[in-house]
């Protein structure tokens, strides 16, 4: 969904600070709770006035989506300028993007994963399907391309690979918090990064995953033994 044209008329300046308050109040809060009256007080405007930028909360909630992922495809793409041969180092290089995107857009991180902790409901759907689908329309062709030049087994289908590539990322993320006990809202309560963690330890925390990913988890038969 797009903003109305009133918004697109706005400054820069202006239209960055209504985004900056909406996520903070969508990643704050899920969407049934997120409150339109908080966003407008907080913007000072009448209610009426914002309602001239967006139809409603479904429509600011589609366009903050949108937002956000074409804001992480753009940081990937000037994060990225030189892409690995090796499909496995790409992986590496889009976590080091993301650990970048997280620095420089925290609210955008914060409303992202919000989005994926989402119950469905009558205004936005199975929301959950709608960002898989679109995670899975930005990484297929990375998987295809790796497909033709024999990365990957040729008994398994491209998508089934695809949702592997783009589900081993969240769970390397998933890990992270649960390593570290990280409090994602506390982070942006505090003006901190989502992570608010070292690239390195990251990369550190990645690399094993897919090492997995790449070679499978089970060990050669004489170290299956050794627990014997």
């Amino acid at each position: 969904m797009v903003a109305l044209k009133t918004f697109n008329n706005l400054s820069i300046e202006r239209q960055t600070e209504i985004i900056s308050v909406c996520l903070e109040e969508f990643a704050l809060h899920e969407y049934q709770t997120a409150s339109l009256s908080n966003i407008v007080s907080r913007l000072n405007l009448a209610k009426g006035s914002f309602y001239r930028y967006f139809e409603n909360k479904q429509s600011l909630y589609f366009f903050l989506l949108d937002h956000c992922i074409q804001t992480r495809l753009k940081n990937d793409q000037e994060a990225i300028t030189v892409k690995p041969t090796d499909f496995f180092e790409l992986m590496i290089e889009h976590l080091k993007a993301k650990a970048k995107f997280d620095k420089r857009f925290p609210l955008h991180s914060a409303f992202l994963y919000n989005v994926m902790q989402e119950k469905n409901n009558d205004e936005i759907g199975n929301i959950q399907l709608t960002v898989k689908l679109k995670a899975l329309e930005a990484v297929k062709p990375l998987v295809s391309e790796a497909f033709k030049n024999h990365v990957f087994r040729r008994d398994i289908d491209i998508e089934a690979i695809s949702f592997l590539v783009y589900r081993m990322q969240f769970t390397i993320l998933e890990y992270l918090e649960l390593k570290h006990k990280l409090d994602f809202r506390q982070n942006i309560k505090n003006q901190k990064p989502f992570y608010n963690l070292p690239e390195q330890e990251i990369l550190n925390v990645a690399k094993p995953f897919i090492e997995i990913f790449k070679t499978g988890i089970a060990g050669k038969k004489e170290e299956n033994n050794s627990y014997e």
